[in-house]
């Protein structure tokens, strides 16, 4: 098979063939398709697309390009939960604790941060001695032991889809829908999971500009999940503006901590964490409605179980649990700049793209696939879109160690803050619910929705 007449097909517009796709994938795994020619099909891809049949088998050949996990030995429903990828998104360690306190098993095999948007691995590895590298034993161990477990993909779970998400970060075509379903789902299949819930960002903070392109995935990731027996639904969100009031690694984690500790936080992360984690219970077996599974999260956050499981999956990857506890301690970053307001008037925006790009020059993103992640960089967000300010308010705080560029990630970040005469309209978190039955308004599901 000649790579480059498949390119030049696909740049054509041409549908390749299911043994195409599988030797194309075969070959970029075990290293004889190189980077650059799967660099240049990408891009042909990205302009020209995949077909449904397309999508799926770039989907199969990945699942069969490793190994599968079965999970059997951990007894119920084992639920995940994803996203497509946002700036302040830090659910996953707020809902996986709490969910996995009100016993589901939770294996969560997660990513790192791609583009302007965070990963889940990045944070983990901020909090020291967390262990996210395990390898498929030590993965089934912890999650029977604690009932949660972090992993990262190991070098046999689905390895043409770590080679393949590294080449979309660093060539600009992460956001090309069957593509993004084929490399969640592929790893969810091969990580065993029963059920999953997924978070799809909408915005021009995510990877999917346009709320039409969000719903067509989603209903992807349904159908596609639902023909390899995993019981998927969906929850669109929003992403116009960063998740809570905390973007970067440690920050986010310390966010995260101080919910789990108190039960309380900012209102649209709240929202997103009760929304999320009810459909995990539910799916789980733990409630019978989603209402009821709300309230169980509800229940479960409030009582500190959350915190003591993270604390235990902490404990038993590496880390200890006085490090959670106390992580403020831990967080110490070398610089800190404040940004304040320069006219009076109302929060109209905080452009999470921007910020996103700006934590990517602090260093707490990756411009390279190689690029080492400085922890300790991120921002707080002392005020929220709609809030007041004077001329010389506390806006956001700045933080890092080692930039390869503070001065642009600076300048980035005073920019994405707008300042307006009169306050915003406020938009909704959620934006659309999708299940087998397709996509439905997120109050007729889950009731508790702000319109």
């Amino acid at each position: 098979m000649l790579i480059v007449e498949l390119i030049a097909r696909k740049q054509r517009g041409e549908m390749l063939a299911e043994s195409e796709i599988r030797e194309l994938i075969q070959g970029f795994t075990c290293g004889d398709v190189p980077d650059y020619q799967m660099a240049a099909m990408l891009m042909a891809i990205y302009f020209k697309g995949l077909s449904e049949a397309e999508g799926r088998q770039f989907l199969h050949a990945m699942i069969d390009s490793g190994k599968r996990l079965t999970l059997s030995a951990v007894p119920g429903t084992k639920v995940d939960k994803h996203s497509t990828g946002g700036v302040g998104d830090k659910t996953s360690l707020i809902v996986a604790p709490v969910v996995a306190a009100a016993g589901v098993p939770i294996p969560m095999i997660s990513g790192r941060a791609l583009g302007h948007t965070g990963g889940t691995l990045d944070k983990l590895e901020s909090i020291p001695g967390f262990r996210v590298q395990l390898d498929d034993d030590e993965f089934e161990y912890i999650l029977n032991r604690t009932g949660l477990a972090f992993g990262a993909q190991t070098a046999e779970l689905v390895p043409a889809d770590r080679k393949l998400y590294a080449l979309r970060d660093v060539t600009s075509t992460v956001s090309i829908p069957p593509l993004i379903a084929a490399s969640i789902l592929s790893k969810k299949i091969a990580e065993g999971t029963n059920a999953l819930v997924m978070d799809v960002k909408v915005g021009a903070g995510g990877f999917l500009r346009s709320e039409a392109e969000a719903r067509e995935l989603s209903q992807t990731l349904v159908r596609w999940s639902a023909a390899e027996n995993v019981t998927t639904i969906v929850f669109g969100t929003d992403m116009e503006r960063p998740l809570g009031r905390a973007a970067g690694n440690a920050p986010e984690v310390l966010e995260c901590v101080q919910v789990l500790r108190s039960g309380e936080g900012d209102a649209r992360l709240m929202e997103l964490c009760r929304a999320l984690g009810a459909g995990m219970l539910l799916l789980g077996g733990k409630a019978k409605t989603m209402q009821e599974a709300a309230a169980l999260f509800d229940t479960t956050l409030r009582s500190g179980a959350g915190l003591a499981k993270l604390k235990e999956v902490a404990a038993a990857q590496g880390s200890k649990e006085e490090t959670i506890a106390r992580y403020e301690d831990h967080w110490r970053p070398r610089h800190q700049h404040e940004i304040r307001a320069a006219r009076s008037g109302f929060v109209t925006a905080i452009r999470a793209r921007d910020v996103g790009f700006a934590l990517v020059d602090l260093g707490a993103g990756r411009r390279t696939a190689a690029d080492p992640v400085d922890h300790s960089a991120g921002a707080v967000f002392e005020k929220q879109v709609g809030d007041s300010v004077r001329v010389g308010d506390l806006l956001t705080t700045v933080f890092w160690s080692d930039s390869p560029d503070a001065a642009g990630g600076l300048s980035r970040m005073e920019g994405a803050v707008a300042i307006g005469d009169a306050p915003p309209s406020e938009s909704a978190l959620l934006k659309f619910y999708c299940d087998q039955d397709g996509i439905k308004p997120p109050e007729q599901v889950f009731p508790a929705a702000r319109r």
